[in-house]
């Protein structure tokens, strides 16, 4: 686990109470705060933060050296603000309350909003009939892994490793390459088997699951505030990011030919490229990446928090790949196949939310 996000420390004593304040480091993430009420030495706690955040309450007797923070509840902040009541503080005599925030490594906490998803009728190359234009509001905030799942994580779970770039296909084996060759039911076990071990190692709450992105929880990830074709701008040239070289987009054009781009023709390592503005990488090429949602053309009205269709033929992949155009790349491009299979191309990343 990484070091807390943020703590507000409240003191309750017999003759009142006091409130402090000890700032954390800076993240992206919200700090939360507290308000403190005590009726007939009961303490109500006012939570106050991201909605989505996995907060921890605790409480010490005192602030002396030495001392140790008891954990009173672990809440999920699914409204905002939240209620906490310690009816077992009054006993102490005096109680101290902190909440805390402590997400595992390798994720990015992404804030509720709203954005528009999907590409404008003038973005070349787009999808005519699939990237229709439309408002989605996601309620709730999330992590999501900064890097694609990596043949090496895989392995350590599941103790296997099916991606096609290893020794036994005559490359180098490197366990930072994206996992690949993985079926949408491959990435949803791997996920569901992660969850389960988090869970038994007290890592995250009994409530939280590691999951696929929803398609809309993808691109507004991706997107990270951009409304451009990639959220590295108009343009995707030769070099920025593990496609074929060859075939750059330029926006306002599309594609255009470019016979001395870069064309590796096989994964890289997670993190080569540079990341977005919300911290995440490869969500341009390297693989393409599972998303949790049946295939199915937008809707043009206004959508909160969508899952997609309850069934289907296809699973939704999104992002490009190795040997995608430049085209395919972009932010709003949508694919899909049936899944019970898996490529060398396609990949996945997971999300760590509360909830189903």
């Amino acid at each position: 686990m990484s070091a807390r996000l943020t703590e507000c420390i409240f003191g309750v004593a017999t003759i009142g109470w006091t409130i402090f304040s000890s700032p954390g480091p800076v993240y992206a993430q919200s700090a939360p705060a507290l308000e403190l009420q005590v009726t007939n030495g009961v303490a109500q706690l006012s939570i106050t933060g991201d909605v989505g955040s996995p907060c921890v309450i605790e409480y010490a007797t005192n602030l002396s050296a030495g001392s140790s923070w008891l954990t009173l509840s672990n809440y999920t902040l699914l409204s905002t603000p939240g209620l906490v009541i310690d009816f077992s503080g009054a006993a102490d005599g005096q109680r101290f309350f902190r909440v805390v925030i402590e997400p595992p490594t390798d994720v990015a906490w992404i804030e509720a909003g709203t954005f528009v998803m999907g590409s404008p009728t003038n973005e070349a190359a787009r999808g005519p009939n699939d990237e229709t234009q439309h408002t989605v509001t996601l309620t709730r905030g999330f992590y999501i892994a900064k890097y694609l799942v990596t043949q090496g994580a895989y392995l350590s779970l599941l103790n296997t490793n099916p991606s096609y770039f290893t020794s036994s296909n005559g490359f180098t084996t490197d366990l930072t390459l994206p996992v690949e060759q993985v079926s949408w039911n491959d990435a949803s076990n791997y996920c569901a088997q992660l969850t389960r071990q988090e869970q038994a190692a007290g890592h995250i709450f009994s409530n939280w699951t590691y999951r696929l992105p929803t398609e809309s929880e993808w691109e507004y990830a991706c997107r990270a505030g951009t409304t451009t074709p990639f959220y590295y701008g108009s343009n995707l040239l030769s070099g920025m990011a593990n496609f074929d070289g060859e075939y750059e987009y330029i926006g306002g054009f599309g594609t255009t030919n470019y016979p001395q781009g870069t064309y590796v023709d096989r994964t890289t390592s997670v993190g080569s490229y540079q990341a977005n503005a919300f911290g995440l990488y490869d969500l341009a090429a390297n693989t393409w990446e599972w998303c949790h949602d049946w295939y199915a053309v937008y809707s043009t009205n206004t959508v909160i928090d969508p899952q997609g269709p309850a069934t289907g033929s296809q699973r939704i992949f999104r992002g490009g790949a190795f040997n995608s155009y430049g085209k395919e790349c972009r932010s709003a491009m949508r694919d899909s196949y049936n899944p019970e299979f898996g490529f060398n191309t396609v990949g996945f990343r997971v999300v760590l939310a509360a909830g189903p």
